[in-house]
């Protein structure tokens, strides 16, 4: 079908990871659009998840490129993939604390603490001298994510790993409400990146 995109009948062609894939609509019945009780759990599940990762998309398109790469999928999916297996309460909603917003194998950041004032979020961190896996002009990635307005805030190019502080900026539009916080490193040339951190709550 060369490179065809689009729907014929009941199959629909797209392009995945640069390959042609052609593949059969799903049928649709009462009782799928009614779905079982397993299934509207992880609807509901999909749905926030996508509600968290959408205003972070282009800080997770960094963050977990390395790891789609791997898995030839889009660092969208491959984020999205991990955090509904691991980032999940029982009780269906999303722990924050054991979200992953980076992948990688970079050395992370240590002994991290945060602070604010009316200009943000101000992050810092212990520089422990240079490994093959920390170095000292690593950048830092910080990302805050408020639930009740959905926005996310973020920096993907900061400061250096041994300048061992970095300030988030943030909107006023969140001021009195709870943010979620996270940091990682990536590597000047781009080509690693460490596992996120959870930093916290606070309220801004």
């Amino acid at each position: 079908m060369g490179t065809f995109k689009g729907k014929i009948g009941n199959s629909v062609s797209y392009q995945l990871n640069g390959k042609n894939v052609v593949r059969s609509l799903p049928r649709t019945s009462a009782k799928n659009k009614r779905g079982s009780a397993l299934q509207n759990l992880y609807r509901s599940r999909f749905t926030e998840m996508q509600d968290f990762l959408r205003p972070a998309l282009y800080f997770i398109r960094i963050g977990f490129n390395m790891e789609a790469r791997s898995r030839q999928m889009s660092a969208h999916n491959a984020a999205k993939s991990y955090n509904m297996l691991n980032a999940f309460s029982p009780e269906g909603e999303i722990d924050y604390s054991k979200v992953l917003v980076s992948f990688g194998n970079l050395a992370g950041a240590k002994e991290v603490t945060v602070t604010q004032d009316d200009a943000g979020l101000h992050f810092s961190w212990v520089n422990y001298p240079s490994t093959e896996t920390a170095r000292r002009f690593d950048q830092v990635m910080l990302l805050a994510y408020c639930p009740d307005i959905k926005e996310a805030y973020f920096v993907i190019s900061g400061a250096k790993r041994k300048t061992g502080q970095e300030t988030l900026e943030i909107e006023n539009e969140a001021k009195g409400k709870e943010l979620h916080t996270w940091i990682a490193f990536i590597s000047d040339d781009r080509q690693q990146i460490s596992m996120s951190t959870y930093t916290g709550l606070v309220t801004f």
